[in-house]
């Protein structure tokens, strides 16, 4: 999918000369079927907290009168609360797709969605497809990469953009000898920590990163290898005390109040922790958006990946108003504004204005892939939770880092024996 970063890249540079909204002829399902109750199972407890969702079934019902309800339900740990519901099939009308879940799988569990988009409408298109039909669409995208706090690192005397890894951990102890969290990692909250699960891409520079782990018995302790080197930044910071003292409390929502109240330097994520940061008060303008330095090379990367999956749970008896509803999500919601992501929708402009001072610097976009089957079922063998960071917490925290690393390798390599057959 290289094509994708390059095509969002100009689309991104050239937005002045986007439309505003979208709409099209198809739409993949029958209007007149529009009707009755729908439930969402999402990821976003926050939105259904607030009353966002209860908006949106509103206006939904607004737009298709014979609908009676659309119920929302968020789980704070999506896989571990859609999984089991997914062996039963009653998980819903619209669902996320589970990074777990194999391409050669999709059908069991979710309705094509062909029809819905052409391939030159949305961004991501064949991410989720099996031989000749999709079964997900992009609910938005984001480009990763350093979220700072302009105020902190310029009382630190940090300059930015920070170029290089030797640079980054300088900037950090300047922001901890004027008494601030340097690099607040969200450690206790667990799934913060999958960008360490990215980071490999921009330390290897391609995409093949996770593809190549399979023919490797060693890619956890191996030194040379991009995922160690990724552990190892991690674990440096962690030992250098660089990041929130204290790693076993949830302190996700914590750490943006922090960060508005100028006490937290930087975050590593996608640009959609933008809008929540205003949310909590934070001025806009003092919110910096640059890469993160993934090595002392000459140029910088970048990783951009897309957001969870919509999908149509196969067993839904209101299929064309489950699709209905995404089409509605993505395309007259505001939900793209207030997650801060990059539209899937190639016609509607993205709002986040840090992008385009992250473009400026000119970084190398690389796509995070999608995973192969073959790579899902040897990481389920192994079980190994990548994307969830629950292998790293228990890494960081092992008492012998590198006998650690050495386990996860004899699980892996045990894995990849176990499915070469």
């Amino acid at each position: 999918m290289k094509t994708v970063s390059k095509v969002i890249l100009r689309d991104l540079v050239a937005c002045s000369l986007l439309l505003s909204s979208a709409a099209y002829a198809s739409t993949g399902f029958d209007k007149d079927k529009v009707e009755g109750s729908i439930t969402f199972y999402t990821a976003r407890t926050d939105l259904v907290e607030e009353g966002v969702f209860k908006r949106y079934e509103q206006e939904f019902k607004q737009k298709y009168p014979k609908v009676t309800s659309v119920n929302v339900i968020a789980f704070a740990d999506y896989q571990s609360g859609l999984r089991p519901r997914m062996n039963t099939a009653d998980f819903g009308d619209v669902v996320f797709i589970l990074p777990s879940v194999p391409s050669s799988q999709y059908s069991n569990f979710y309705l094509p969605l062909t029809g819905m988009y052409d391939k030159d409408e949305i961004y991501y298109y064949d991410a989720w497809k099996d031989k000749m039909d999709i079964y997900g669409i992009s609910s938005g995208s984001s480009v990763e990469g350093i979220i700072y706090n302009k105020d902190v690192l310029q009382k630190a005397r940090v300059n930015t953009p920070i170029r290089t890894l030797k640079a980054l951990y300088a900037a950090c102890e300047k922001i901890k000898k004027i008494h601030k969290t340097p690099f607040f990692i969200n450690f206790g909250a667990q799934w913060p920590l999958q960008q360490f699960d990215k980071l490999p891409l921009l330390i290897e520079g391609n995409d093949r990163i996770y593809e190549n782990m399979l023919n490797q018995l060693d890619p956890f302790s191996n030194p040379q290898s991009s995922y160690y080197k990724s552990l190892k930044i991690l674990k440096t910071l962690i030992d250098k005390k660089y990041v929130e003292k204290d790693l076993m409390s949830n302190l996700w929502e914590d750490s943006k109040n922090l960060f508005v109240k100028g006490d937290v330097g930087m975050l590593y994520l996608g640009q959609w922790i933008i809008p929540q940061l205003v949310d909590k008060g934070a001025d806009i303008d003092n919110i910096g958006f640059m890469p993160f330095p993934a090595d002392n090379g000459e140029y910088l990367k970048a990783e951009i990946s897309h957001d969870w999956a919509y999908a149509v749970s196969k067993f839904s008896k209101n299929p064309d108003t489950a699709k209905a509803f995404i089409k509605f999500m993505l395309e007259d919601s505001d939900y793209n504004k207030i997650s801060g992501f990059i539209p899937t929708v190639k016609s509607i402009k993205p709002q986040i204005q840090q992008l385009f001072e992250f473009m400026s610097y000119k970084p190398e976009i690389i796509d995070v892939p999608e995973n192969s089957s073959r790579f899902i079922e040897v990481t389920n063998k192994s079980k190994i939770d990548f994307f969830t960071g629950g292998y790293i917490q228990d890494l960081m925290t092992a008492k012998d880092f590198d006998k650690a690393l050495k386990k996860l390798d004899t699980r892996w390599s045990r894995a990849l024996e176990m499915t070469s057959n």
